[in-house]
């Protein structure tokens, strides 16, 4: 019999070891395990399953194993203390809702949704060879286009080249083939032009929606509003100064009749008038042309001569001196000159900005799509009254129809074509015919 010593108020106590071990029970009889059944029947793996549920514990909190991790990551010295503790737990206290809706689990959970699958490899629609032999082709053309274009002819007379006869024959055969094709012209390069690359410009500049000032809003600034307001006071002085200027344009009745009655005077004078001078005008032209004789030629003399060529002579002179004189005049106003051309080219500065304007202008114009332009009718500022402010969405009143304004855009933007309401016109008039009943009654 064996024993074994133990400590106990430092006095050792032998011991036996049949006191300490557990009853020994018969021994039974191993079950079957022949089988796959059978084996997971009569095998006892309730500690392996345990150690199993412990690992599953451990990594649903968060931890994973406990064995596998370091003591720096299971461990921290606290060297101060934390200040934050109570602001974070009593001054930012989370809802309950929130905290049971919180996953405790450091399992990620499983996803429903399909996983997608990696993006297919975009085939490839030449191999690398033939991408090659493309490539190859393409500098054969682009060096040498007649070449390139007899091609064909070439590789027919390769086929058919005697491998065995001499180089001189070779050398035949493709001159000959060359001048079967010396008739066809070279094959011309296209003349690409560049505005193909180029982006395609937009028909309008004008924006899609255009944005209201703020002064507009439902609940706008006062600096805003009463711009706005001013604003539109603005326009609407000088719509009244310019009706009022038509108006004042506008004769009355009495005084149109005194200006149509002086008119008709005027008029009748003036054709008397014409008609005596018409009349006076051919009794002189009568006159003179029954006066009017021929002048009779003679040979001048020598003293006549002489007096008209130093006359002439005198009259270049003159003219001569006039040159000269105006070319010393314009020599000396330089100064003038310089601000004449100064002028000129403020004038070209001031012409090249005016076409600009009008350009960019017309590119905002609308086109003309249809028969009829679109023509864009002037809308008053739409401002409301401080008295009138809603101050908040709920008590907004509905203004203006939003179709209407998109339809005008699209029109102005030469999206949809302009167009003016037509009235349907009756192709054949109506006939009015009395009824056969009608007839026989009377």
């Amino acid at each position: 019999m064996s024993v074994s010593l133990s400590a106990t108020d430092g006095v050792k106590v032998i011991a036996s070891k049949a006191s300490k071990s557990a009853p020994v029970l018969p021994r039974t009889k191993q079950a079957s395990r022949k089988g796959t059944k059978a084996w997971r029947k009569n095998v006892d793996i309730t500690s392996e399953e345990a150690t199993l549920d412990e690992l599953r514990e451990q990594e649903r909190l968060g931890i994973g194993r406990l064995e596998e991790k370091k003591d720096e990551e299971l461990f921290t010295t606290d060297t101060k203390a934390d200040e934050d503790v109570r602001i974070k737990e009593f001054g930012r206290r989370k809802l309950r809702v929130d905290d049971i809706l919180k996953p405790k689990s450091g399992v990620l959970a499983v996803s429903t949704r399909p996983l997608k699958a990696e993006p297919a490899k975009a085939k490839r629609e030449f191999s690398v060879a033939e991408l090659a032999r493309i490539q190859r082709k393409a500098d054969a053309l682009n060096k040498h286009p007649a070449a390139a274009a007899t091609g064909k002819k070439n590789k027919q007379a390769e086929r058919n080249l005697d491998i065995w006869g001499d180089a001189d024959s070779a050398s035949t055969t493709d001159q000959a083939s060359e001048e079967a094709d010396s008739f066809l012209p070279p094959p011309a390069k296209l003349n690409v032009p560049a505005t193909l690359r180029m982006a395609p410009k937009a028909k309008t500049g004008l924006p899609a929606v255009q944005v209201a000032p703020a002064g507009a809003s439902y609940n706008p600034r006062f600096e805003d509003h009463q711009k706005l307001l001013m604003e539109a006071i603005r326009e609407e002085e000088e719509r009244i100064s310019e009706l009022r200027e038509i108006m004042a344009k506008a004769p009355t009745n009495s005084a149109s009749a005194s200006e149509s009655a002086m008119v008709v005077d005027a008029v009748a004078d003036s054709s008397d008038e014409e008609g005596a001078g018409l009349d006076g005008a051919d009794a002189d032209e009568a006159a003179q042309t029954e006066a009017y004789v021929a002048p009779l030629t003679r040979k001048l003399t020598r003293a006549e001569r002489n007096r008209q060529a130093r006359r002439k002579a005198e009259e270049a002179k003159a003219a001569a001196r006039r040159a000269e004189k105006a070319l010393r005049e314009r020599m000396e106003s330089l100064v003038q000159l310089h601000a004449h051309l100064a002028e000129l080219e403020q004038e070209r500065e001031a012409e090249i900005a005016q076409r600009k304007k009008r350009k960019a202008e017309k590119e905002l114009m609308p086109a003309k799509l249809s028969k009829h332009r679109f023509v864009a009718t002037p809308k008053a500022l739409e401002v409301q009254l401080t008295e009138d402010l809603a101050g908040s969405l709920r008590k907004l009143k509905p203004e203006g129809n939003l179709a209407k304004d998109r339809f005008k855009s699209m029109q102005s933007r030469n999206i949809i074509e302009s167009r003016i309401p037509t009235n349907m016109k009756r192709k054949y008039a109506k006939k009015v015919y009395e009824k056969r009943d009608y007839r026989e009654f009377e």
